[in-house]
């Protein structure tokens, strides 16, 4: 089971980065505004990153866009 270790807010309140523990090991996921939408981007390996994905979309439903 994947679980959400670290959530980092900006001074904004936007999302800035994470970390979620996985079976398969650590991911570290950053939010960037990319030509005005906001993408995140993880590090880690490929198996613990499949794990990751619906964690990270429960972050950003739990997180109200500006």
């Amino acid at each position: 089971m994947s679980r959400i270790q670290t959530i980092v807010f900006d001074q904004k309140e936007r999302l800035l980065r994470a970390t979620i523990r996985t079976p398969r090991g650590t991911v570290k996921v950053s939010w960037w505004e990319v030509c005005g939408d906001w993408c995140w981007f993880t590090t880690g390996d490929l198996e613990a990153k499949k794990l990751a994905v619906p964690v990270i979309e429960r972050i950003e439903h739990m997180v109200t866009w500006p």
